[in-house]
């Protein structure tokens, strides 16, 4: 499993993605809702490495600081799967969200094992919605979601997942939510 860095929805739009998942556990469809670790929230991960400990906290920190985000989500992504998909929101990588990926990879030059689908050039933002669903899964989950329309969401708090130690560590950005009993390192 790798560690990430992740970019948090405000209270408001985490409920907005909170309704997807509801509507596909509503159907019995594999969700995110299903994942009952204390980390699971919906996110957009900036970035992932076989390792990202704490010596990149402080320049992940400095890279995490700035305005809250204005996120646009633009319709539905599939991402294959060994033998099933997984589908997400895509998220409009705008300037403002582009910049904030590139400054994390800045502040986590030469971390090794980075997970090529995270970094600059190969990176597409995008909220998990469920994984492990089949095809037939897939065309009924999206039957469902299609009439949800695309929503703006808010972002700013960055965290870091430790998943050696399996903890959050808080990077930049408000309160934390949801509250996590995990070490939440650094405020």
């Amino acid at each position: 499993m790798a560690d990430s860095v992740e970019l948090l929805l405000d209270p408001t739009s985490d409920l907005f993605v909170l309704g997807d998942w509801a509507a596909l556990e509503a159907e019995g469809l594999p969700n995110q809702s299903r994942h009952q670790s204390f980390s699971n929230a919906p996110h957009i991960t900036l970035a992932a490495a076989a390792r990202i400990d704490d010596r990149y906290d402080v320049d992940l920190a400095a890279a995490a600081t700035g305005d809250a985000l204005e996120l646009v989500t633009a319709g539905f992504l599939v991402f294959p799967t060994r033998r099933k998909f997984v589908l997400a929101r895509q998220v409009v990588a705008d300037d403002a969200l582009a910049d904030l990926h590139r400054r994390i990879w800045l502040a986590l030059d030469g971390v090794p094992g980075a997970v090529p689908t995270t970094v600059p050039g190969s990176w597409t933002p995008h909220i998990t919605l469920g994984h492990g669903l089949t095809a037939d899964q897939l065309a009924v989950a999206l039957g469902i979601l299609r009439d949800r329309p695309s929503e703006r969401l808010d972002a700013g708090i960055v965290r870091r997942w430790d998943a050696k130690e399996k903890r959050l560590v808080q990077l930049g950005g408000g309160a934390l939510w949801p509250p996590a009993s995990g070490d939440l390192g650094p405020q």
